[in-house]
């Protein structure tokens, strides 16, 4: 992040407050400066998995998230089995009940849901559902908090506070135990390519028994457990975002991107991939310039913008 020194007036910029910058990446579209980002933060599945034990054949299709959507495992399950139907409740990953959608009777019959964390349709099969059929849908993290331990670890330590950084890639990260270290450890981190991309990461054996690393990529920290770990333990982080990936706000957007971070300061077209950008995350801006996606306008974000530091002003203060 960077504060710029001196900036020039233009009918984007207004006011006397400084902008300050950041490195984005635009994911998708031909944009234009002054258009306000939004942030991808999840990736949601656009089918529900069926429970292994179910006696239904039915599906969960058109899966969508919501401004509200929690990253975690949301299950969708049946509590009242009718011929040709049914009645089905959907729980958070923190298992707090969310709402409930019927499937009137009828063969083939749909149960359509809708919420500010999950949206989808449950459909009828040749089989009807039975009490306590389920399907589950798995929202991720772009970035997730935590490294998954590998089964085979000895260590039961972990690696948890994952944050991108601005060169962050797509794929999986790996964080491996080099060297065996009483209440300790020294560590590798390989990246989506294969690359080592840090060593000679050393958990301290006094003063905690942890250590935050950071590069240009990735930043996490590993904690020593009370089994020490051994040689070629490892963690896995799968990103599946990349580093400040943003796109034209839209306030019904599914993947967090509903609400606004920046906006663009340079025209930046991502018509055919993506492209490293530069915008503002703060400063104060002419209304008149400021561009939205079809349907969402300025007062859909005015708060929750003013509230990051991007003021809006009503005229160019020349």
């Amino acid at each position: 992040m960077t504060e710029l020194g001196t900036y020039t007036h233009d009918l984007l910029i207004s006011g006397d407050k400084g902008p300050k910058t950041v490195d984005v990446l635009v994911s998708s579209g031909d944009l234009s400066r002054g258009s306000v980002l939004g942030r991808i933060k999840q990736s949601t599945p656009t089918t529900g998995t069926a429970d292994g034990g179910n006696t239904g054949d039915g599906t969960v299709t058109a899966v969508t998230g919501g401004p509200d959507t929690k990253p975690g495992t949301y299950t969708i399950e049946c509590k009242v089995a009718i011929t040709n139907g049914g009645t089905f409740e959907l729980t958070d990953p923190n298992g707090a009940f969310v709402g409930t959608v019927v499937i009137d009777a009828g063969a083939g019959g749909t149960g359509v849901f809708k919420s500010s964390q999950l949206n989808f349709t449950v459909t009828d099969g040749s089989t009807d559902f039975a009490v306590g059929d389920k399907f589950t849908v798995a929202v991720t993290d772009g970035v997730p908090d935590t490294g998954t331990a590998d089964g085979g670890n000895t260590g039961d330590g972990t690696v948890t506070e994952v944050e991108g950084r601005q060169d962050l890639k797509k794929g999986t990260y790996e964080v491996e135990c080099t060297e065996a270290v009483t209440n300790g450890g020294v560590f590798k981190v390989t990246d989506p390519d294969d690359v080592i991309i840090q060593t000679g990461i050393t958990i301290p054996t006094t003063g905690g028994g942890n250590i935050v690393f950071e590069n240009d990529q990735i930043t996490a920290k590993i904690t020593d457990g009370s089994t020490d770990f051994a040689a070629g333990d490892k963690f896995t982080i799968a990103v599946t975002i990349g580093a400040r990936e943003v796109v034209l706000l839209d306030k019904t957007a599914t993947d967090g991107s509903s609400r606004p971070y920046a906006v663009l300061a340079d025209d930046s077209d991502a018509s055919s991939a993506a492209v490293k950008a530069v915008a503002y995350l703060e400063g104060q801006f002419n209304i008149r310039a400021l561009i939205f996606a079809s349907g969402t306008d300025v007062e859909d974000a005015r708060e929750e913008m003013r509230d990051l530091g991007m003021l809006i002003n009503p005229s160019v203060n020349n």
